[in-house]
């Protein structure tokens, strides 16, 4: 059996003397039937390594073009999910602004509720501060009329009366 090498020379052999066509330089007439023979014979020849291996390059190509598919898709998702995640991310970045927001907007309610608080206790407690005056002035004027009064003359307890009226001492 011959070689791929050999018949490959015999093939270069065969267009190498082929005669020149008439209106080319570099055109050649072969004889169609031997040069596919030629090629027959090669094709026979050819190992069944170098055929595996194109097999091989061919799988290992669509395999590469599924990855590529599949790499393409992880991908796809991949985007898909961090827009998602940018999208919860300002939802929540949102909610924290309008969470701090509705916070300041409560300190100063408060601190507003607490100034009139203070002022309405100050009131009540200087309104409170001008009665009570009022009613001591009231009581020491009382006292002071009681002193002034002249004594009552004595009276004797009545027999039965319950005892402890009538007391004129003006500080008791």
């Amino acid at each position: 059996m011959d070689t791929l090498e050999q018949l490959l020379l015999q093939l270069y052999e065969i267009i190498s003397t082929a005669k020149k066509s008439v209106f080319s330089s570099t055109d050649a007439i072969v004889n169609r039937a031997e040069v596919l023979d030629m090629l027959d014979r090669i094709r026979a020849a050819y190992p069944e390594v170098v055929r595996e291996a194109q097999y091989i390059v061919q799988e290992n190509e669509t395999q590469r073009q599924k990855t590529i598919e599949y790499c393409a898709g992880i991908v796809k998702e991949a985007e898909l999910r961090r827009d998602k995640l940018l999208d919860e991310n300002d939802i929540i970045r949102q909610a924290n602004e309008e969470a701090a927001a509705v916070r300041r907007e409560a300190l100063e309610l408060k601190g507003r509720v607490e100034y009139d608080v203070k002022c309405k206790v100050d009131e009540v407690l200087r309104d409170s501060e001008v009665t009570l005056r009022d009613a001591l002035t009231l009581i020491r004027n009382n006292r002071e009329e009681l002193r002034s009064t002249p004594t009552a003359p004595e009276v004797k307890p009545v027999e039965g009366a319950p005892t402890g009226y009538g007391n004129s001492n003006p500080n008791a």
